[in-house]
């Protein structure tokens, strides 16, 4: 116990260091120097994925239960968020009237923590419960940073081609996993293949988007990096993941194509159709084996089973039975994984009863029975919020390069929203941080569509403020 004791000393002195001296210091080193900023928005693009050639974590956890199978196994912190914490200081000293500590949508998503918190009081386990909240809030310093360090066009340049720089970076990695270690279903730097693959969708999306839209000094290096997500995709053969890929690339070739036809758009997205026949006709076997493996059959009882778990956990809990509780709940003594035990006793699967269940997969059951109905549905109030934005600016910046990252973001968060149904990759730190990155860029393309429609407002007032000027009588 003391040596545990020890272990726990030391890494909270490390991070108190580095939370309370280093990021702070860097941070009045970053102000008042742009050059320095943008290295430090790439690299916290890039640390999203934690990890170069295999599953890691960059960072350190206290009171940490590697054993747990809940969505927080502790109070975990991300060296990415110390990058975070270090720009958006470094921004607030050079500029403290224009920084903006509560970006558009950021009070949903408090309201959304705030009561997901109301769950404590039935928790079964309340420091889980704090573990859970403190993942939320960690989070919240990359989205401010990114909001506030996206200010012009080429700052937007240059969050794009740091996601293709990590895409390029993780395709590596995934070939590696593939070809040298010659493992089946590949997770690249991430815990689960399924992660990995909606990490993908989101962002490949966002290329193809910016890709296919009006021309830019760098369509086609979007376009290799949508090339490098859909192989990654391929690489995790996972069938929600390759589906919601798919049909995504599907929905924005379309929009785009509605948007403008194009010569160029014609071409490239009848060569992005080539490429998808070659390379399913190169895999087809592989994915075939994988949509019909034995076990599916399983999973997908399995997955149903979970759910009626969940929905029985709510009738007894409605504000929730514990943010990050499920893992506790599903397993003995509670008996609401019974009904899991009950059925593959009668398969005569196995004998005796289950210990150790896994929590539902499907993110939505997950926060019905984690966080109650207040937590449910202030989660959906804070994505349908983001996703309103985007709809928005996709149709007021027709033409333009934003409106194409928001055609890009908007259908890519609507496959991870639909892909949440079966898979809870939005609760992985990972897809998270990339996640609120891309809201921070919506948020900031919503306030640029405001000041756009201010300048017009002014424009167009003056405009009738000197025509009624010129229609007045001239006094004789």
């Amino acid at each position: 116990m003391a040596a545990v004791d020890a272990t726990e000393f030391i890494k909270a002195a490390m991070l108190l260091a580095c939370f309370m001296v280093g990021a702070p210091l860097a941070g009045f080193i970053m102000k008042g120097r742009r050059k320095l900023q943008r290295i430090a928005f790439g690299l916290m693009c890039f640390m999203t994925i934690s990890g170069l050639f295999g599953a890691a974590e960059w960072g350190l956890t206290l009171h940490d239960m590697p054993d747990y199978r809940g969505t927080a196994r502790g109070f975990h912190f991300y060296f990415d968020v110390i990058l975070a914490e270090a720009l958006l200081l470094g921004m607030f000293l050079e500029a403290p009237k224009k920084f903006r500590w509560v970006p558009p949508g950021l009070g949903l998503y408090w309201l959304y923590v705030g009561m997901s918190l109301l769950s404590i009081f039935s928790a079964l386990v309340p420091l889980y419960v704090w573990m859970a909240a403190w993942k939320a809030v960690e989070v919240i310093f990359i989205f401010v940073a990114a909001y506030n360090f996206l200010r012009t066009i080429e700052d937007l340049h240059l969050l794009l081609t740091s996601f293709v720089v990590t895409m390029l970076w993780e395709l590596i990695a995934v070939l590696k996993l593939k070809y040298i270690n010659h493992l089946y279903q590949i997770a690249g730097t991430f815990e689960h293949q399924n992660a990995l693959a909606m990490y993908a969708n989101l962002i490949g999306l966002v290329f193809l988007g910016v890709a296919v839209g009006p021309k830019q000094k760098r369509s086609t290096l979007y376009l290799v990096g949508f090339l490098a997500c859909c192989w990654i995709a391929e690489c995790t053969l996972s069938r929600g993941g390759l589906v919601a890929l798919g049909g995504g690339a599907a929905m924005v070739m379309v929009f785009s194509l509605a948007d403008k036809i194009t010569t160029r758009r014609l071409v490239v997205v009848s060569a992005l159709l080539g490429v998808a026949v070659l390379g399913v006709a190169v895999a087809y076997r592989t994915i075939q084996d994988r949509f019909n493996a034995t076990y599916n059959a399983d999973s997908a009882m399995t997955r149903t089973l979970l759910n009626e778990a969940s929905r029985a956990m709510l009738k007894d809990h409605p504000l929730g039975l514990g943010w990050n509780n499920y893992a506790v709940a599903i397993n003995p003594p509670y008996h609401y994984g019974d009904v899991v035990d009950n059925y593959f006793k009668r398969m005569g699967e196995f004998s005796g009863v289950d210990k150790h269940k896994g929590i539902v997969e499907s993110h939505y059951f997950l926060l019905l029975a984690e966080t109650g109905y207040q937590g449910f549905v202030s989660y959906l109030l804070f994505i349908a919020f983001f996703l309103w934005l985007n709809v928005r600016a996709a149709f007021y910046f027709r033409y333009h390069i934003l409106g194409a990252v928001s055609i890009g973001i908007a259908v890519g968060c609507v496959s991870n929203y639909a892909q949440s149904l079966l898979e809870r990759v939005l609760t992985q730190p990972r897809n998270m941080m990339e996640w609120l990155i891309l809201l921070a860029l919506t948020a900031k393309i919503d306030s640029w569509r405001r000041m756009a429609v201010a300048h017009r407002a002014r424009e167009k007032a003056a405009a009738a403020s000197e025509k009624a000027l010129y229609r007045r009588p001239v006094e004789t």
